[in-house]
C-alpha cells in the first residue's frame, strides 16, 4: 500500500514539474515575441517596424556633456546634453545613407 502512495507523490510531483517548465518556456517564448511588453507598457515589440528617431552618433565631450546627432522625419539635430539642459546646436536635412554603410550595419546585426 505505501508504494502505491510513493508513486502517486512521485507522478504528482513529476506532472508539477513539468507545468512549471511549460510555463517558464511559455513565459519566455511570449517575452521573445514581445506580447508582455506591449500588454504591460503599449510599447511596440523590440524589433521590426521603421521608427522615425534614430540616434546616429555620439561623442562624449566631459563627464557631464555630450553632443549627439539625432535623426528624426529626414532631419539631422546636433544636440548637447548636458547635466542641467539640452541646447540644439544645429538642425539640417539628414545625409543620405551610403550602401556600405548600409551593408556594414546590416552585416553587424546577422
Amino acid at each position: 500500500m505505501s508504494d502505491i502512495v510513493n508513486w502517486t507523490s512521485y507522478l504528482f510531483a513529476i506532472s508539477i514539474l513539468v507545468a512549471l517548465l511549460g510555463g517558464l518556456g511559455l513565459f519566455g517564448y511570449a517575452v521573445q515575441k514581445g506580447w508582455l511588453l506591449q500588454q504591460m507598457t503599449g510599447l511596440r515589440q523590440l524589433g521590426g517596424t521603421d521608427r522615425r528617431l534614430k540616434l546616429r552618433e555620439t561623442l562624449v565631450i566631459d563627464p557631464r556633456r555630450r553632443v549627439v546627432i539625432l535623426q528624426a522625419d529626414g532631419e539631422e539635430h546636433v544636440v548637447l546634453l548636458g547635466a542641467e539642459r539640452e541646447t540644439i546646436l544645429s538642425t539640417g536635412a539628414a545625409k543620405p545613407v551610403s550602401a556600405a554603410a548600409l551593408r556594414d550595419t546590416l552585416e553587424g546585426s546577422a
